[in-house]
């Protein structure tokens, strides 16, 4: 029987998101297990699903990338990495792939350091800079396509013939849109699935994927548009971010605040 790719699709920030993903996978049987980790941490990862402690793994994780955001991995995905642990003790024949590029990974870190120092300054001054935003922007998208194409080959490389008759759950954000093309492309059974519905883009999630419809189209952003929804992220990072216990929390208070709709206002 042929079995079916399954991407997931899910906000890669969220941990209610996880914990959805980790919740429908406790209910299902599956043989293959994609995750948009790192592919340097797979050993880690390995080492995990056979029963290492969960506080080792994290240590680990700590030497082998000093400027990691460990605060990702204890609060974001930390129930999909307590559901990993021990999971090959009852699932041997279980492959776990961290399909995720690690250039990229180094390349994202730097680049969040970069957007929060431009953010500190809008803060601190009202005022944004407008060329460093843009010349960030395309750099980050520049990165993010050669990393989807070089994530997907890798994809690809691991789906061998025998994983024709397994079925493969491929965890990702929202370039499973972009992976799913790919994998289909090459003749592969695949689908997606969106995980954690509605969401709502934050403001600079929305200028990425704007500048990105843009530049498809031929066509750059206006100036005003990529200052308004800077600003915009200025403010949910102010407001929202800094003022709440963690980021979920502060995400769905921005949603019941109803601030996304001044993207269009």
């Amino acid at each position: 029987m042929v079995r079916k790719f399954e991407i997931w699709i899910l906000p890669h920030n969220l941990r209610v998101a996880y914990e959805r993903a980790t919740e429908i996978l406790r209910g299902i049987d599956f043989e293959d297990l994609y995750l948009n980790l790192r592919r340097d941490l797979e050993e880690l990862i390995e080492d995990l699903a056979l029963g290492a402690p969960y506080e080792i793994f994290i240590e680990q994780i700590r030497l082998k990338i000093p400027r990691e955001p460990i605060g990702y991995w204890e609060n974001t995905i930390k129930p999909m990495l307590l559901f990993l642990r021990g999971i090959k003790l009852r699932k041997p024949n279980l492959r776990i792939i961290c399909y995720r590029d690690s250039a990229f990974d180094d390349f994202s870190i730097k680049a969040a350091e970069k957007i929060a120092m431009l953010t500190f300054r809008v803060c601190s001054s009202g005022k944004v800079e407008l060329e460093e935003w843009r010349k960030l922007i395309y750099e980050v998208m520049d990165e993010s396509i050669a990393s989807m194409k070089d994530e997907a080959d890798y994809i690809l490389e691991t789906y061998n013939e025998t994983a024709k008759e397994r079925r493969s759950i491929c965890i990702s954000d929202f370039s499973g849109r972009y992976l799913l093309r790919k994998i289909r492309g090459a003749g592969v059974n695949a689908s997606s699935r969106y995980i954690f519905i509605p969401y709502y883009f934050t403001p600079l999630e929305a200028l990425i994927r704007e500048t990105a419809e843009k530049l498809r189209r031929g066509l750059t952003m206006d100036d005003e548009r990529i200052i308004k929804l800077v600003k915009l992220h200025a403010e949910y990072v102010r407001e929202y971010i800094l003022m709440c216990a963690n980021y979920d929390e502060a995400y769905f208070k921005w949603l019941r605040d109803k601030r996304f709709q001044e993207y269009h206002a």
